[in-house]
């Protein structure tokens, strides 16, 4: 048992610095031994395929919106619109 202030204040001090320590060594072979999974490879643009059953599903919703809005034109344009619609959609 300390005789005098002093002395337990240098026991209490030693006492807080070696839980200190402990702690910090625990967090270090904690992180050691946690084993994470490697990063993720960035993700590559996968190349999409346009079917012309796309084509063609688009082009009958663009010549429907056409016709109520009684604009002109005919489905070899719509096809075409489509076509460029889908296209640019792929590309992003």
């Amino acid at each position: 048992m300390p005789k005098t202030k002093s002395e337990e204040k240098a026991r209490k001090d030693t006492g807080k610095k070696s839980k200190k320590l402990e702690k910090s060594s625990a967090a270090k072979s904690l992180v050691k031994a946690a084993k994470l999974p490697p990063k993720p490879k960035k993700a590559t643009k996968a190349k999409v395929a346009i079917t012309n059953d796309d084509i063609a599903l688009r082009a009958y919703f663009i010549a429907e919106r056409r016709t109520k809005m009684g604009w002109h034109g005919d489905s070899t344009s719509d096809w075409v619109e489509a076509e460029k619609q889908l296209r640019n959609e792929a590309g992003r």
